[in-house]
């Protein structure tokens, strides 16, 4: 697709430095549709850069917009994304990353900040191993290590979770190993015990970035 797409709309450098992007697209729009042709997400950026040699391609400032499956939308930005296969499926974001989520009226149900993390567009989820924000209309809740699985309705902390909440009248707050909001009942508990792990996001991120150097 992003092959296509950046053969189609050429700027082109002949150069074939494997670390320098050879084909380029600038202030550009890409929509991803399911096989019913409706729109699964939009994609906007500064750049879209593709590189001699390697499948990777990487977007400068990208703002995607994922239509939700079940309800509303989310929007995902970051000062910049590498994309292993060109094919959008799983996405490394870094530098400022900020994810949104909006139910069908338009209103915030849920919010998360970090450094860097991974999206699965298709599958509606964000994993990071990094400390990351989450906020909702009445709670702030921090940790290490998150899992959001927009699809299924939840968000995992996987370690040194914290959470505040407040409502007119009091302040409230949890802090445990690891916690999981329930998107649908709108609410926080301890998570005793969970087989996810940081180490395994790790992993996966190691596998994303090992394209940055592949011949």
């Amino acid at each position: 697709m992003i092959e296509y797409i950046l053969s189609s709309a050429l700027n082109r450098d002949n150069q074939l430095d494997d670390k320098i992007a050879n084909h380029y697209l600038t202030d550009f729009t890409m929509t991803e549709t399911d096989n019913r042709g409706e729109i699964s997400w939009i994609l906007d950026g500064e750049r879209l850069e593709k590189f001699p040699n390697s499948e990777r391609s990487e977007v400068i400032r990208p703002s995607m917009k994922i239509l939700s499956e079940n309800d509303g939308y989310w929007i995902v930005t970051a000062n910049k994304a590498l994309d292993p296969d060109s094919l959008f499926e799983s996405v490394y974001l870094y530098g400022d990353v900020h994810f949104t989520k909006r139910d069908g009226l338009g209103s915030i149900e849920i919010d998360i900040t970090t450094e860097s993390a991974v999206i699965y567009p298709k599958d509606e989820k964000v994993e990071t191993d990094k400390f990351g924000v989450i906020k909702t209309p009445d709670s702030k809740t921090s940790g290490v290590g998150i899992i959001a699985d927009i699809d299924n309705g939840y968000v995992k902390i996987l370690s040194k979770a914290k959470r505040l909440s407040f409502d007119e009248n009091k302040v409230g707050q949890i802090q445990g190993d690891k916690l999981i909001y329930n998107m649908n009942s709108k609410t926080w508990k301890i998570l005793k015990k969970s087989s996810d792990d940081t180490s395994e996001i790790k992993e996966r991120v190691k596998t994303i970035l090992k394209t940055r150097t592949k011949k």
